[in-house]
């Protein structure tokens, strides 16, 4: 038989997606968490690779020089 649709069992619903709600608040949170970790070290390592990309052009213009 269908589920009769009354106050309570809408409360009851409701009460499950409040649930549910916050498992995926926490869930995107530990996510975004992580991919703002993986980002930093990805800049970290972009800017560590510059820096030796700049010294060893400064390194040949001044063999050259």
């Amino acid at each position: 038989m269908a589920e009769k649709r009354t106050a309570v069992s809408a409360h009851d619903r409701i009460d499950k997606l409040d649930i549910d709600m916050v498992e995926v608040k926490t869930i995107v949170k530990i996510q975004l968490k992580d991919l703002y970790t993986r980002v930093k070290l990805i800049q970290n390592i972009i800017i560590g690779a510059s820096g030796a990309i700049i010294l060893m052009l400064a390194t040949v213009i001044s063999r050259i020089g």
